[in-house]
Parts: C-alpha cells; sequence; structure tokens
C-alpha cells in the first residue's frame, strides 16, 4: 500500500486540476494514484473537504458505569459459567457493596461479556458430510419431499407429497393427505404415508430406482442422536434401494423437488381448494399425467417437449415392479447383511434393558450390567442382536431376538396380497397387465 497523501497534497491535486491538468498528468507527476487524484478532485469539487474522514471509534461496553459493577459482573459469571445476562443482573442488586450504583440492563451485561470469547455462546457445529453424488440416468434415483399445512377453504388442512425424477426431469406422483385444521400445526409426515406414495410409484411407473433421495425428515432417518436405521431404510433395503439422505440444512441438494412442488401447486392445487382431499388426489394423478405426456418442460433437458417425449427411457422399467408381488420382492437378507455393518453402544438402565430400534424397543440384557454400557451388534445367522463388552468384544453378555425386522412390520402389509384392494392402499394401482410385467 502506498504512503497516505496529506491534506496538503490534495488541495494542490485541485488547484492543478483547475489550471487545465488531466488526473492522469498530475497522478503521474506525484506518484500516486489517478483514481486517488480523481477522489480527491471531485471530492472537493462537490464542497467536500481535503481532511480525512473521521472514523467513529467504539464506545468500551459499560465504560460509564462504576468499576465495581464490572468487577461483579465478571465475578458473577465466573462463578456461575451457566448464569445469563437476566440472572447476573438479577443478583447485582443483590449485592450490598453495589448499593447505591447505577446497574447495566441485562442486554449491556450481555454486550460487556461477549467481549471475551470464553463468555460467547459455543456455535453448534454440523456434521461435516458431502452434497450427495449427482444421478446420471433415468430412474437411478428419485427424490421425495413434502410441503405441510396447504390450507383448503373448508378450514382443513393437507401435506403435499411430490416425487421427481431428477434425470428424467419428470414429476413422477403428487398426493396429499389430511394434516389438521387451520390454527394448528400440521401434522406430521407419516410412515405409512410415505410408503403409500412410493409404492403408488413404483406400481405407476413400473419399476423401482437404484436410489431413493429425502432430507432428514425423523419419520424417514430416524432420531439424529441415534445411528440405528430407520423403519424407512430397511423397507428400502429390502427391496434393493437405496436410501440417500441430503445434508442437514441444505434443501438445494433437493432442488428438483422442490421445484417440482410450485410446479405442482401452480398447476393443481391452486384455484382447487375447494376440493376435499379425495378429489385434491385425482386432480394431482390428471396434473401428473399431463405434465409428463403433454405439456412442453421448461428443464434444460427437455427443450421445451413434453418430459416422456424428451426422455422416452421413462417407459423404461430399471427394475420391473408390480404392486401384488411386493412381498416377493423384498428379501430379508438384504436387510440382515445391512443391520451386520452396524455396531451401536448403549447404556444399560437400572432395570438392566436397553433401547434399540425405536425410543419403545426395549431388550434386556442383565440387572448385574445396570449403569454399564454394552456392545450391541446384529447377527444375521440367527437374527439375534448380541450384547457383549465393549472393552472386550468377543465376550458375549447375552443376546435377543430381534423385534419388528419381519416382512409385516416392514412393508406394512399384514399378509401376502393377491391385489392392493382399498383398504390397504387407497390411492390407485395401475395392474401388471398395464405396466407390461
Amino acid at each position: 500500500m502506498g504512503q497516505q497523501t496529506t491534506s496538503e497534497q490534495r488541495w494542490q491535486f485541485y488547484e492543478r486540476h483547475l489550471r487545465g491538468e488531466t488526473y492522469r498528468q498530475i497522478a503521474a507527476q506525484t506518484g500516486v494514484s489517478q483514481e486517488c487524484v480523481r477522489y480527491w478532485c471531485r471530492r472537493q469539487r462537490d464542497g467536500g473537504s481535503c481532511a480525512n474522514r473521521r472514523c467513529r471509534v467504539a464506545a468500551t461496553p459499560l465504560k460509564h458505569f462504576a468499576c465495581e459493577v464490572r468487577y461483579a459482573i465478571l465475578r458473577l459469571r465466573l462463578e456461575h459459567p451457566r448464569w445469563g445476562p437476566q440472572r447476573i443482573r438479577t443478583h447485582l442488586g443483590k449485592r450490598p457493596s453495589l448499593g447505591g450504583l447505577a446497574l447495566p440492563s441485562p442486554a449491556s451485561i450481555g454486550r460487556y461479556l461477549h467481549q471475551w470469547p470464553r463468555f460467547r455462546r459455543r456455535r453448534r457445529e454440523r456434521p461435516k458430510t458431502e452434497r450427495p453424488r449427482r444421478a446420471t440416468a433415468v430412474h437411478q434415483r428419485w427424490q421425495i419431499d413434502f410441503k405441510k399445512g396447504i390450507p383448503l377453504q373448508d378450514g382443513s388442512l393437507v401435506n403435499l407429497h411430490t416425487v421427481r425424477d431428477p434425470v428424467g426431469e419428470a414429476c413422477l406422483g403428487a398426493f396429499v393427505f389430511a394434516a389438521g385444521t387451520v390454527g394448528h400445526a400440521p401434522q406430521n409426515v407419516t410412515l405409512a404415508e410415505v410408503r403409500l406414495v412410493l409404492r403408488s410409484c413404483f406400481a405407476r411407473w413400473g419399476t423401482l430406482p437404484d436410489e431413493v433421495q429425502t432430507d432428514g425428515e425423523t419419520v424417514l432417518t430416524g432420531r439424529a442422536d441415534d445411528a440405528f436405521p430407520s423403519a424407512f431404510t430397511l423397507w428400502l433395503k429390502a427391496l434393493g434401494v437405496e436410501h440417500i439422505i441430503i445434508r442437514p440444512g441444505r434443501p438445494t441438494d433437493n432442488a428438483e423437488v422442490e421445484r417440482c412442488h410450485r410446479t405442482v401447486m401452480d398447476y393443481a392445487i391452486t384455484g382447487n381448494e375447494d376440493a376435499v382431499p379425495a378429489q385434491l388426489n385425482r386432480i394431482l394423478a390428471q396434473a401428473v399425467h399431463e405434465l409428463a405426456t403433454e405439456l412442453g418442460s421448461r428443464a434444460e433437458g427437455c427443450q421445451g417437449k413434453p418430459p416422456l417425449t424428451a426422455h422416452p427411457e421413462l417407459l423404461q422399467p430399471r427394475h420391473p415392479f408390480c404392486a401384488e408381488h411386493e412381498l416377493a420382492l423384498c428379501d430379508l437378507r438384504r436387510v440382515d447383511a445391512y443391520l451386520a455393518t452396524f455396531t451401536w453402544m448403549r447404556r444399560v438402565g437400572k432395570d438392566g434393558r436397553i433401547t434399540l430400534g425405536g425410543q419403545h424397543q426395549y431388550y434386556i440384557v442383565a440387572k448385574e450390567q445396570a449403569a454399564s454400557s454394552v456392545r450391541v451388534t446384529f447377527d444375521p445367522a440367527d437374527r439375534h442382536f448380541v450384547f457383549s463388552d465393549p472393552d472386550e468384544p468377543q465376550k458375549e453378555i447375552g443376546r435377543q431376538p430381534a423385534r419388528n425386522l419381519e416382512l409385516g412390520d416392514l412393508t406394512g402389509l399384514a399378509e401376502w396380497p393377491t391385489g392392493l384392494g382399498p383398504q390397504q392402499l387407497p390411492l390407485p394401482f395401475p395392474s401388471c397387465q398395464e405396466v407390461g410385467c
């Protein structure tokens, strides 16, 4: 950085410029930049001075309060690290040594303590995860997402479920489910609803994708503090479908289906708010058909053509699927092999039990292990959870048969279906003849 010019030099710049010299000539002769000469000349031309602007010096927090007050604040915070400004302010007023002295507000105390990093609230660091790799083929990956709390004219709320193929650039399905009433928080999405939506899309397009990508909704991924796979993940695993989860707080990873929400809303739901959910689902089914086969798309790969015209491979099943054959396609060996790759650490309760796979999924270890930690693994040979000593993994403490991991538990289908009737799956499905399987 060059040496700063003085007020006298700046005045001379302006005087020389008034005599006819150009900015470039003045800069070349004085050894400063042309921009510097132009700035000071124009500033004086517009009535400004050639002196430096005064910089506002930040005020020292609590500088107008007695030093005894500042000392007491620091003393209280050091003695009670979890106290906030409000509590510190209350106890300042109880100190006889500060009687008659002005006391700062809680906000001023907070600003005062914020000077020191040790008193600042630590930000919770998000786990570092990579963006999911981009799909390269049609039906390789489907994205599913929800738009909650859409109000209808009758005062009810619905949740919109949308499925999209980012490579095929088509909306594969859109459905709504009742979600409560206006004035209350919308009801959460349920596992049964998500399975029903994906199962309907599997049947409509006659194929399973390689992957299904979702956000971190608890119903889809389980509890954030528990590494046990969710029932949704295990259902997909049984079908041979990989569950991809986007990065926390990064909805742009699901950009295609997020944009699809707006397309579906504008095309099918807006203007039809007087319909009930059953009517809306019929309107949405027709809208999905028209968006895929008749209406030109603005998506980059479609070039103004309907998605099915631009991507005819959408009609070519990647992994053929018929709704009636879902249980035959599910393979628990995939689930067992997947669970066998995990190791969980659990703390045994005073009653000798641990939770695994859900808040109310209890397994008995041993009462003598109360308050100790155990290592948990899954044995696919007999489908048991094995408990062992964390320091000696080969030392088995006990084992319990796994629960809620049968086909009926993962699929929600209690019997081997000969057809998916309205009692199990109320949304319409094409038959095997219609999808050609």
